[in-house]
């Protein structure tokens, strides 16, 4: 019987809860902050895709 905590929808919720909150910031920053958090933003998307990619089947050893 698998583990309920190793789910896909339960290891990956929290990276959702925060890239949501990300674009929620994102779209209330004034001009002068914007940048920073477009930059956060796209980082953390960045991360989550390399990790995804890294992770596909016969993409490692």
């Amino acid at each position: 019987m698998r583990d309920p905590g190793s789910s896909p929808l339960r290891r990956e919720l929290p990276w959702l809860v925060a890239e949501a909150a990300l674009l929620v910031v994102l779209c209330n920053a004034n001009p002068p902050e914007l940048w920073f958090w477009m930059v956060m933003f796209l980082s953390l998307l960045g991360y989550r895709i390399e990790r995804w990619w890294s992770a596909r089947p016969g993409s490692g050893p």
